[in-house]
């Protein structure tokens, strides 16, 4: 698991997430423009724990699910913690989910199955225009 370090015009260095609180040195280069490693990394200089890996990879897909579609927060939870073994609160993810799409200010979905117009926001570009 790595995190920006350094940012260059044709090069991104990364180092491991765990650089301050178990000292790892493990870096990674790679090249922006062909989206490949300069760089291998060298080996890590803790040992990795599974439940963390898997908790970190749905933070991500959960981040992912709630900023690029419009399902309720349980659609979400319940698609996603089948495959943890040690799932966070639901109350949690619930809350984590809202504040992820009201920083972002994502449209609301509209409940009413008979409305009679769509949103403005639902209809609009990014820039104003009407489609």
């Amino acid at each position: 698991m790595f995190e920006i370090d350094e940012e260059k015009i044709e090069s991104t260095a990364w180092r491991c997430s765990r650089y301050s609180t178990q000292h790892c040195r493990s870096r990674l280069h790679t090249c922006i423009i062909t989206n490949s490693i300069k760089k291998e990394p060298a080996e890590h200089s803790y040992q990795f724990d599974a439940i963390t890996v898997e908790i970190r990879r749905f933070e991500q897909q959960l981040i992912d699910r709630a900023k690029n579609t419009q399902e309720t927060p349980e659609v979400i939870m319940t698609n996603r913690t089948r495959a943890l073994s040690r799932p966070p609160v639901r109350d949690h993810i619930k809350r984590r989910i809202q504040k992820i799409r009201a920083k972002n200010d994502y449209a609301t979905v509209p409940n009413d199955p008979n409305f009679v117009s769509i949103s403005f926001t639902l209809s609009s570009t990014q820039y104003g225009s009407e489609f």
